[in-house]
């Protein structure tokens, strides 16, 4: 009759070549790569050119503005090494954009107040590099980083204008933009990280609704809400 076990050194080979399999697959679970959700309340100042001096019957002009509008989206980021990171995804954005008009007569020394309101959404792809700063004793961390988005797809603008009848044609899209932030991260669960990432963006878009000025947004601000799942 067969021995029903193998021989002591059979088993201490079967049992090394089982935990090399286990610790093998323990360092293919600790993964490189994460996964997260984000949303992103922003700000959007806009100011205008001072007149062009052109004598017209009837001028419009355009002064400043604040609008708030918002971003969400995914994203994927890889670890370069243990403090540098890549972040790249996709984002649907609503951007509001709002400022104060004047029109003004000069064969009856008229003028009247008015307002622009302009919105529209654009899916955009962003990328980011940034930094993480040592992991404190309860595994919070800072970081900073840059970002810009490789391209944009602006829908049709809604235009409210009180003075000028608008098209599409008069709002210029920007493809890229630049953008820095900061921010703060903490470990909800052993695999859950909130992340509240405040930034500034230059994103140059640029409205000629107006016959003497140019309108144009100077930067764009929020924060920014993240959940990742660190794998």
């Amino acid at each position: 009759m067969p021995y029903p076990f193998p021989p002591a050194a059979s088993m201490r080979t079967l049992l090394l070549f089982v935990g090399v399999c286990l610790c093998h697959l323990s360092v293919l679970a600790q993964s490189p790569l994460d996964v997260g959700l984000h949303v992103s309340p922003q700000l959007r100042y806009i100011s205008s050119s001072t007149p062009d001096g052109v004598q017209r019957r009837v001028t419009t002009s355009g002064k400043d503005g604040l609008a708030v509008g918002a971003v969400a989206g995914g994203y994927l980021e890889y670890a370069l090494t243990d403090r540098w990171y890549v972040r790249g995804g996709i984002d649907i954005a609503y951007k509001r954009n709002y400022y104060a008009t004047q029109r003004t007569v000069f064969e009856v020394d008229s003028v009247s107040s008015g307002r622009n309101f302009i919105s529209y959404a654009s899916i955009e792809l962003p990328v980011a590099i940034l930094y993480r700063f040592g992991y404190r004793r309860n595994y919070d961390t800072w970081l900073l980083g840059v970002a810009t988005t490789l391209t944009r797809w602006g829908g049709n603008p809604r235009i409210l204008s009180t003075f000028s009848g608008s098209t599409r044609d008069d709002v210029d899209y920007p493809r890229r933009s630049v953008t820095v932030f900061g921010g703060y991260e903490t470990y909800l669960s052993s695999v859950i990280v909130l992340g509240l990432e405040p930034y500034l963006s230059y994103v140059p878009t640029k409205f000629t609704i107006e016959n003497a000025t140019t309108s144009k947004v100077r930067f764009e601000a929020g924060l920014s809400l993240r959940l990742h799942l660190d794998n």
